[in-house]
């Protein structure tokens, strides 16, 4: 994320003070505040029968990790399009969103920051399992082969798919 050290208004040299709370830099002349927000992040827990569809991250942060698809909601769309491009883009296939599973804030210490992530359950509908160029690969997981980061992330979630509740 960009570092502002000038106004980006007015040229101004930024200070330091005390606004709605926090220490933030602003701009004594025309009152810029630079507010620091988190990325918007959606997640595509994608399943197909009682199989999770994971991804092998290309890229950091934890790059060489299996997760669920996800990237940024870009500016125009929904964090339900969002998912379901992301999905598309890393994975080939298309889906169908289940329902929200909830919504966290993550802090990346490797790349990003702070994140607002959107989790979404997702049926997988159809098309052939296709990495995209951010995936090192991707492939259908049965429960009992789950990494467990990720079963303790979808403990609730997994327990529902396991006995029939979902779909």
């Amino acid at each position: 994320m960009k570092e502002y050290h000038y106004c980006p208004i007015c040229a101004t040299p930024l200070q330091i003070g005390f606004i709605a709370g926090r220490r933030r830099k602003y701009c004594p002349e025309c009152d810029f505040v630079d507010y620091r927000n988190p990325l918007p992040v959606a997640v595509a827990v994608a399943v197909k029968g009682k199989r999770f569809l994971l991804i092998k991250r290309g890229l950091p942060p934890k790059r060489g990790t299996w997760g669920s698809p996800s990237g940024f909601i870009e500016s125009g769309e929904t964090p339900e399009e969002a998912c379901l491009r992301e999905l598309k883009e890393e994975t080939g296939v298309s889906g169908e969103i289940a329902r929200l599973i909830g919504v966290v804030g993550r802090e990346d210490k490797e790349v990003y920051g702070d994140m607002v992530v959107v989790r979404y359950l997702v049926k997988v509908k159809s098309g052939k399992i296709t990495p995209g160029d951010e995936v090192e690969n991707a492939k259908f997981f049965d429960i009992a082969e789950l990494p467990g980061y990720y079963v303790d992330i979808y403990k609730d979630l997994i327990e529902e798919i396991q006995n029939g509740e979902v779909f």
